[in-house]
């Protein structure tokens, strides 16, 4: 199945279309050009992910780290793990995306593929996301594999889902050997920090629109605002107020896109305490003003 869009919850938790299915292969096309201000939100997933940059760069970053990745290059992302993504260099990324659940890779439960082979790299914290360059012979071979895997399934020609499997199990052997062993080895614990982050995200995505304290995002995790702001920081490279600030101006960008509403209603709707204070951070982040931003889109429904 090909998509253009992510399903994220209220959670922040992404559900590829496929996940739970026979055949668990989501694949999804993304040209960032149509994203609200050019970039996914953060947000998790169950299942793995794998990427393949078509053109311009693009900048994924986790809760650890950042990455910055050109045409041809690809990526992997664990499960569970918090991300985002971002034009780069001010160029616009085009990518394909296969978010694959690991029972498609580890067959029964308990079986050797899924004790010896995923579980060690899933289960590892300090595996969040594995670039590959086009640099590497090894690397390289995995993108290929990659990009064969999205073929077979765009195809979708007799056996594809076999030939689609057997390119992902192929890819995950050779990016094993871009692991270190004391790295695939060490057991999986749950980063209680970025657990507390979730909950803090999760409160902001559901009370944006309201008045919103820095101690209530704090209450969310059952923390200090001091803690908070940590957390924020450490994590997300950001604090808890910018990100409210961005979820209340992504809201307002779909509403602008999708209704008729007059800029002041969607700015108090939004959480905004005036129509002039909306506009002015709205014109900091889009560089654009409301009403222009709403003439360039031209109802044209981008994804959200």
């Amino acid at each position: 199945m090909i998509s253009n869009r992510l399903n994220i919850d209220k959670n922040l938790q992404e559900f590829p279309a496929n996940a739970g299915k026979d055949f668990p292969i989501t694949t999804v096309f993304s040209d960032l050009g149509d994203w609200t201000a050019q970039s996914v939100p953060w947000h998790w997933h169950r299942e793995l992910e794998f990427s393949v940059l078509l053109q311009g760069k693009l900048s994924v970053q986790t809760s650890h780290g950042s990455w910055v990745l050109g045409p041809g290059e690809g990526y992997f992302i664990n499960r569970n793990v918090l991300h985002r993504m971002e034009g780069a260099d001010g160029q616009r990324p085009v990518y394909l995306t296969q978010m694959v659940g690991a029972e498609l890779l580890a067959g029964a439960g308990g079986s050797v593929f899924e004790r010896k082979y995923l579980e060690p790299v899933m289960s590892c914290r300090e595996i969040e996301l594995v670039p590959f360059r086009l640099q590497s012979t090894n690397q390289r071979r995995i993108i290929e594999h990659i990009r064969s895997a999205y073929e077979a399934v765009d195809a979708e020609t007799e056996g594809y889902e076999i030939l689609a499997r057997n390119e992902l199990s192929s890819a995950w052997l050779l990016m094993m050997r871009e692991l270190p062993a004391s790295v695939r080895e060490q057991p999986g614990e749950e980063d209680q920090t970025e657990a507390r982050v979730k909950r803090m995200l999760l409160y902001i995505q559901e009370h944006y629109a309201e008045r919103v304290t820095l101690e209530e995002i704090a209450n969310a995790a059952n923390i200090s605002p001091r803690a908070c702001l940590r957390d924020f920081q450490q994590r997300l490279h950001t604090t808890p107020v910018r990100y409210l600030i961005d979820c209340r101006l992504d809201a307002a960008a779909r509403r602008l896109r999708s209704t008729g509403q007059s800029v002041t209603d969607i700015a108090a709707e939004c959480g905004f305490a005036t129509g002039s204070y909306f506009t002015k951070l709205f014109r900091e982040k889009y560089h654009t003003t409301p009403l222009a931003y709403r003439r360039e889109q031209d109802g044209s429904g981008t994804p959200d």
